[in-house]
């Protein structure tokens, strides 16, 4: 486990009970928001600005299309959230039916703490469409499984070539970091 990692001093969202149990598992002290799963309470997302203010948010709710949703809809009440993402892959259940932090293993869950992302939408883009075309993210048979292993290796969610260019912006990605992570 990462020494850092140990006292996590900001409140981590995640969607569910077992979620929390698992997180609590691999780190005693940690402290967490349960959303409930998809459908986010307006006194949670309270409670979740409430935590923003006093000691920061980290968001790690699951690889899947609703975590994703769930993770917008508290982005536009919290803009200050930091965001960790658990790659699909390593989070799938041991009969391979469900997706879910709660499957993740420790060392998946510590990676991803450990690369937090805070999004902004008051950016400037430093990477444009034609950046992904010439590195081969783009317009190509292998693109989608380049964008895919270049987006596990910055820690961010696979995604379509739009979606992946809006991350790289949202999340102030480095074209150099881009680079790295293509290698």
């Amino acid at each position: 486990m990462n020494e850092k990692m140990k006292n996590i001093k900001e409140m981590v969202v995640v969607e569910g009970v077992h979620d929390a149990q698992k997180l609590e598992s691999i780190y005693p002290s940690i402290h967490c928001i349960i959303t409930g799963g998809s459908h986010i309470s307006q006194a949670t997302i309270q409670l979740i600005q409430k935590a923003s203010l006093s000691r920061g948010v980290i968001l790690m709710l699951d690889p899947d299309h609703p975590g994703r949703k769930l993770e917008q809809t508290i982005l536009q009440h919290v803009q200050t959230a930091q965001v960790a993402y658990v790659p699909r892959s390593e989070a799938i259940s041991r009969n391979r039916r469900k997706v879910g932090v709660e499957h993740a293993d420790a060392s998946s869950i510590d990676r991803a703490l450990s690369h937090l992302f805070t999004y902004t939408s008051a950016y400037q883009d430093e990477i444009c469409a034609s950046d992904l075309y010439t590195r081969g993210l783009s317009g190509s048979r292998q693109a989608a499984h380049k964008r895919h292993r270049a987006a596990n290796n910055l820690g961010l969610p696979p995604t379509n070539t739009k979606t992946f260019l809006k991350n790289l912006n949202g999340f102030q990605i480095k074209l150099s970091e881009l680079d790295a992570a293509i290698q």
